[in-house]
């Protein structure tokens, strides 16, 4: 039996970063027609657990560049679908894909194979595409639901596929000391997940122009959270996540560090220094484990 919550995380980690594959082979005896389920990348572990949960398989492919991680790709077809389809539930922005790939799959429905894969390529390449109004539309439902715990999950999922968990350091000018930020970031070309975000997590959103650059270029939409916003979203996602939960570890370190200064100690009082010095110190080795952390693809 897979857990309610699995489902959510396969989901948000698909819509981040899979692809439900239709088309067809020609060969010279026939046409064959093919659908699959796919997601590549360079993170194994991942992939194993979505082979653990949902069968299919996992293949390694050989490096291109010597420095390059090798690539990974896991493969749901067959019978396996079956159940790899339970995560209809919880799909956001790859929910009109998921219909279409199962209209493909239904025998009754073969007839009309050809004109699905059309439809397929049109969902991938020109539906839901950010426009330059969603930066109003998003930010006018912020905070409007109460996430639930599989909101939670599907964020863990899709973080592990498609986001960027950081702290940002800055040296203000005229401050004695660096300033530090937990940051989580996201860009996508794609508008349904920001609307889900944006109500359940609310942050800040971007509206990124590519017009200028070729037709392959889409505009873009950049969701962030920081600070305290974000540390209160990190131990209920931490359970979930499997790629990136050393950073989460690292930054929930961090959160701890974000004592209130107020009533305390006075910034201007000759303590503060020796106060404030293993606070700053803790910091920084924190703020140099991400980053390790981050270069090496976590």
């Amino acid at each position: 039996m897979i857990k309610i919550t699995d489902l959510a995380y396969a989901a948000g980690y698909f819509d981040g970063d899979g692809c439900f594959h239709i088309g067809k082979i020609f060969s010279e005896e026939r046409i064959k027609y093919r659908y699959m389920a796919v997601i590549n990348s360079t993170e194994i572990h991942t992939l194993q657990w979505f082979q653990r949960i949902f069968g299919g398989c996992v293949t390694t492919y050989k490096k291109s560049i010597d420095k390059q991680k090798p690539l990974h790709r896991f493969v749901v077809k067959g019978k396996h679908l079956d159940s790899f389809k339970e995560i209809q539930s919880f799909l956001i922005e790859k929910i009109d894909e998921f219909h279409t790939f199962e209209k493909f799959r239904d025998p009754s429905l073969r007839d009309q194979r050809d004109s699905l894969i059309l439809e397929m390529e049109r969902l991938k390449n020109h539906v839901n595409l950010i426009p330059q109004s969603i930066k109003q539309e998003v930010e006018s439902i912020r905070n409007t639901i109460i996430p639930s715990e599989c909101d939670f999950a599907y964020l863990a999922g899709f973080i592990d596929a498609e986001c960027c968990l950081s702290i940002n350091k800055s040296h203000p000018q005229g401050k004695p000391n660096p300033t530090y930020k937990i940051l989580l970031q996201c860009n996508n070309t794609k508008s349904p997940c920001f609307k889900w975000l944006s109500q359940r997590f609310g942050g800040q959103f971007h509206f990124v122009d590519r017009s200028n650059f070729t037709t392959s270029h889409r505009n873009q939409m950049c969701w962030r959270v920081s600070a305290a916003s974000l540390a209160n979203i990190l131990p209920k996602i931490h359970p979930f996540l499997i790629h990136k939960k050393p950073v989460c570890e690292e930054l929930m370190n961090f959160s701890k560090t974000m004592i209130p200064l107020k009533d305390m100690i006075s910034r201007n009082s000759p303590a503060f220094a020796e106060f404030y010095k293993p606070i700053l110190d803790e910091r920084e080795r924190i703020f140099h484990r991400i980053q390790a952390l981050n270069k090496k693809g976590v």
